[in-house]
């Protein structure tokens, strides 16, 4: 869940309007992408836990919504009316950057209800976080299929296969296979698929699940898995009354505001740039709210955001301001 969070704030930079230029839809989908892989390993892994628990497979394809699944796909489907050429595309479109946003605040918020309904006493908390992670999955998919189906005509299918990590992507209806079932062993402390040799895929995973299980065990209070489930328990306890509110299936403004906020306060406690205070790319606005979020959630140091950061980077620009 730390890693999609990770992947999050890497979209907001680089959509950020200062650095939405030369390269935005390359990097865009390859975060995306590995955010949207990294909540279907979490799936695969409470998938792989289920079958050892004797759920059905189809039991378990039915927890995952895996009929309705968004893939994505190097041939995406066209968007009526619109069609873009390469210059238009040397900036990202503001429509497109709203979006993101949005993308964002809709896998941020589930991610909160992941954590919450994981750590309930209810007996069906499986079932209330694999439909989230379904959600998730497939909100990061159909961002990623709106970037690639705007550049259709610009990108051959090779690139835009390359740009989504289409050799890494696993369909839900695969889940749980035995890397996932390798990689819950590798955390339980127990050996993988006793009986059988095990693949390099396999025992890799193994490995990773058991390396987790070690650090887990010692991750201290100010960490940065710790500030990012700080981060989402405040979004949640900002957004309680608004959560879901969403008009014709857009989220509201105010939603969205917050929820980008907090997700740029954690880089505004965590990241510096050569000479200048965090978040100095982005609009004074964004960088406003997410400094107001950093000094409630975090306790930051207000001195840590230096009051010249505008004209600093504009002097680096040469913009003489």
């Amino acid at each position: 869940m730390v890693s999609v969070v990770d992947f999050l704030q890497g979209i907001l930079r680089y959509s950020a309007p200062d650095r939405a230029s030369h390269g935005w839809a390359r990097m865009c989908m390859y975060q995306a992408s590995d955010a949207m892989d990294s909540a279907g390993r979490l799936a695969g892994l409470i998938a792989a836990q289920l079958a050892v628990d004797g759920l059905s497979r189809k039991g378990i394809q039915k927890l995952l919504h895996s009929n309705e699944e968004r893939l994505r796909t190097a041939e995406p489907p066209r968007l009526p009316g619109l069609s873009y050429r390469k210059e238009d595309l040397s900036r990202m479109p503001p429509w497109i950057y709203e979006q993101i946003q949005c993308s964002a605040t809709v896998v941020s918020l589930g991610l909160n209800q992941v954590v919450d309904k994981s750590q309930g006493k209810s007996q069906k908390w499986f079932r209330h976080c694999l439909y989230q992670l379904s959600l998730i999955m497939d909100e990061l998919g159909g961002l990623n299929q709106l970037i690639a189906a705007v550049h259709a005509d610009i990108m051959d299918r090779d690139t835009l296969a390359r740009y989504q990590h289409l050799f890494q992507q696993r369909p839900r209806s695969e889940m749980p296979n035995s890397e996932d079932k390798a990689y819950l062993a590798g955390l339980q402390g127990r050996a993988a698929l006793q009986g059988r040799p095990t693949t390099d895929a396999e025992a890799t995973w193994e490995l990773i699940g058991r390396s987790h299980a070690r650090t887990r065990k010692s991750r201290p209070g100010d960490s940065h898995e710790s500030r990012v489930l700080q981060a989402l328990a405040a979004l949640d306890s900002t957004l309680r009354p608004l959560r879901w509110k969403i008009s014709d299936g857009k989220v509201l403004d105010r939603t969205r505001n917050t929820a980008v906020a907090h997700l740029n306060a954690i880089t505004a406690v965590e990241h510096y740039e050569e000479d200048f205070s965090p978040l100095h790319w982005l609009p004074p606005h964004e960088r406003h709210l997410a400094e107001k979020v950093a000094v409630s959630v975090f306790r930051a140091d207000t001195g840590s955001f230096s009051q010249s950061t505008d004209a600093k980077y504009a002097e680096s620009r040469g913009d003489g301001r």
